[in-house]
């Protein structure tokens, strides 16, 4: 058959096969090589490559894209419980294992609290980058340890984060200080700054108690929204009402002390009453003369009686005066003042023609709503709290896409290997059938060629001729001869027979004799 092909069909032949092998092979690799999903990602180069050399140890097939490390989808479980038995991939933070390698002999206090104050950071560190919007932690402890007599002893931190995207949120960095602070004897959470690698501090040491007071407001305001949207919805219907709270709070921690006296009203606290008595009875002698004083004076002069009697009373009676004193506390996180902004889509209506329009909610039904909206949020009109509702048509956005209705199956999730293996099928096919098939088909008999002197002159029998050559030969030529005789002395008939076989390749056209 190859023999019998011109240098053009050979040509094509090889071309063909060529083709059709490499179609098959292309078929065979998308058809046997495997699925392949993503095993870890953002590796530092270290851990990266401890991962793959344990992967190539265990025969395992992987690939690496970028930073990124894919292995077979159904194996990928598998190897990464296999890889944390071994440890990998490694963070390359030390954690608690440092203090392992202590022994009893040779270690001083001081080098055992700092290893161990190392070995803290270290775990604390595994734990924020644990996290997947953590891609690397640092934290460092400030401990007062070593002043054991220091009144002022207290410990501070800093934690230093890297997000995966964009900047670190303010919500993770607040649960990132209660976390240090949690583990760390004696540390408070004002006393714990994290800071973004990327934009810098995102809280400061000292600003616990604002940001819980901050948290706090929103988680309200949410809930004050929740409430509103849940108790309009029960009317309008939901995706009907937009609601937006905002609380107008002092985020100021005052101490007022107030002391007030009152001079009207006074109250006994105490009463002291004494009185004194004094009686008394003598006798006077006359009148002090000369002759008195004399040996032999007047001593035998009158003499007088005379008495005394003395009262005294007193009494004291202590008051006092009526005082009050306050001493007031307030917290950050008080309510000055609510906003609530409500807008609640109208209603379709029939006109008067049958269509349907949109028409604004009634007056009435707005009051209501109003006041029902007022209940929600404790409405107190001398604190200055405004509610606004308005009834206004809300814009549908156009719906772009379809709606997954069902979880995708099979079809769905291998739906580019699928066309690829159709792909390669059909030219794997078209190859076989209209390239590789004709050619390896089999080859027309040629008519016998007429012995006489004038065959070169006859004609070749068959469908498009009506001429019959007739040979007689007393030895029969073989085909091969036959075949070279027709084409060398008969090459028009036999140029017109093969045109006639390559057009129409699935008919066999017989030669009559």
């Amino acid at each position: 058959m190859w023999t019998s092909l011109d240098p053009k069909k050979r040509v094509i032949f090889i071309l063909a096969a060529v083709a059709g092998f490499v179609a098959l092979l292309g078929l065979v690799r998308v058809t046997t090589s495997p699925n392949l999903s993503l095993l870890y990602a953002g590796l530092d180069a270290s851990s990266a490559g401890e991962v793959i050399t344990s992967l190539e140890q265990s025969g395992v097939v992987f690939e690496v894209r970028g930073n990124a490390i894919y292995v077979d989808n159904n194996s990928r479980d598998q190897v990464r419980l296999t890889l944390a038995s071994e440890g990998l991939p490694a963070s390359g933070i030390a954690g608690y294992e440092i203090l392992d390698s202590l022994s009893g002999f040779g270690t001083t206090s001081q080098m055992f609290d700092a290893a161990y104050w190392r070995a803290k950071e270290g775990e604390l560190a595994r734990t924020l980058v644990a996290s997947p919007q953590i891609t690397s932690a640092r934290v460092h402890i400030a401990s007062g340890s070593g002043k054991p007599f220091n009144r002022n002893n207290t410990p501070t931190a800093s934690v230093t984060l890297s997000a995966a995207s964009g900047s670190l949120a303010p919500s993770f960095a607040e649960a990132a200080r209660f976390m240090v602070a949690s583990a760390v004897n004696g540390l408070s959470p004002e006393n714990v700054a994290v800071i973004d690698s990327a934009s810098g501090v995102v809280v400061l040491a000292g600003d616990a108690a604002n940001a819980a007071s901050s948290g706090g407001l929103d988680d309200r305001a949410a809930e004050m929204r929740g409430n509103i949207e849940r108790i309009l919805a029960a009317r309008v219907g939901a995706g009907n009402a937009i609601v937006e709270v905002m609380i107008d709070a002092n985020m100021e921690t005052q101490t007022v002390s107030e002391r007030i006296i009152d001079p009207e009203s006074r109250v006994v606290i105490s009463s002291e009453s004494q009185s004194d008595t004094d009686a008394s009875n003598g006798s006077a002698s006359g009148a002090v003369t000369v002759a008195s004083n004399l040996p032999d004076g007047d001593v035998g002069g009158a003499a007088g009686q005379s008495s005394r009697n003395q009262n005294s009373n007193s009494e004291r009676i202590n008051y006092e005066i009526s005082e009050t004193l306050r001493e007031t506390v307030r917290q950050p996180g008080e309510i000055r003042r609510i906003s609530v902004a409500v807008l609640v889509n109208g209603q379709m209506i029939t006109d008067d023609s049958g269509a349907q329009v949109w028409a604004p909610r009634p007056e009435q039904e707005l009051i209501a709503l109003r006041e029902l909206v007022q209940s929600a949020i404790g409405f107190d009109a001398t604190r200055g709290d405004v509610v606004t509702l308005q009834s206004m048509e809300l814009s549908q956005p156009a719906i772009t896409g379809t709606l997954v209705d069902e979880t995708p199956g099979f079809l769905s999730l291998n739906a580019m290997s699928l066309v690829q293996m159709a792909v390669l099928s059909l030219v794997v096919l078209a190859l076989g059938m209209f390239v590789l098939r004709p050619l390896l088909a089999s080859q027309p008999s040629l008519p016998p060629l007429a012995p006489n002197e004038n065959s070169a002159n006859a004609q070749l029998s068959g469908p498009d001729a009506g001429n019959v050559l007739a040979i007689e030969n007393k030895t029969p030529p073989t085909a091969v001869e036959m075949l070279r005789t027709a084409i060398s002395e008969r090459s028009e008939e036999t140029n017109r027979l093969l045109q006639n076989w390559i057009e129409a390749p699935e008919k066999n056209d017989e030669v009559s004799v």
